[in-house]
C-alpha cells in the first residue's frame, strides 16, 4: 500500500505550526513598531529638554557651569544647535536604528493589510 504524502494529522500539526509561527511574527512586528514608537518619543523628549535648557544656564548633559552666571542681555543671541553628540540617552539605545527600519516595514505591511481588507 503507497501513501501519496504525509498523513493528514501531520498536515494539521503542520498547518496550526504555520498559524503560530505567524501570529508570532505579527506580534513581534507589533512590539517592534512599539519599541520605535518609544525610541521616538525619548528622541523627541530629549531634543525639547536639550533646546529648553540651553538658554537656562545648563542641562544635564552640558553641565551647569553658566546656571549661576547673570543671563546674558544679547537679543540676538545665536540659538544652540543640539548635536547627535548631545544627544546622550538616544544614543545609548542599541537598536535605536533597527527599530525605526522595523516600525516603517510594519507600518508598510499594515498599510497593505488595510488596502487588501478595504478593497473587499
Amino acid at each position: 500500500m503507497s501513501q501519496s504524502g504525509p498523513p493528514a494529522d501531520a498536515k494539521q500539526a503542520q498547518a496550526a505550526a504555520m498559524a503560530e509561527l505567524e501570529a508570532a511574527q505579527r506580534k513581534k512586528r507589533a512590539i517592534d513598531s512599539t519599541l520605535a514608537n518609544l525610541e521616538n518619543s525619548i528622541y523627541a523628549f530629549e531634543g525639547s529638554y536639550l533646546d529648553e535648557t540651553a538658554a537656562s544656564g545648563g542641562n544635564i548633559i552640558k553641565g551647569f557651569d553658566n546656571y549661576l552666571k547673570p543671563p546674558t542681555t544679547n537679543l540676538n543671541k545665536k540659538k544652540i544647535e543640539v548635536t547627535e553628540g548631545d544627544r546622550l540617552f538616544s544614543t545609548s539605545s542599541g537598536t535605536y536604528q533597527q527599530s525605526l527600519v522595523a516600525k516603517r516595514q510594519y507600518d508598510i505591511e499594515a498599510a497593505a493589510l488595510n488596502n487588501k481588507n478595504s478593497s473587499k
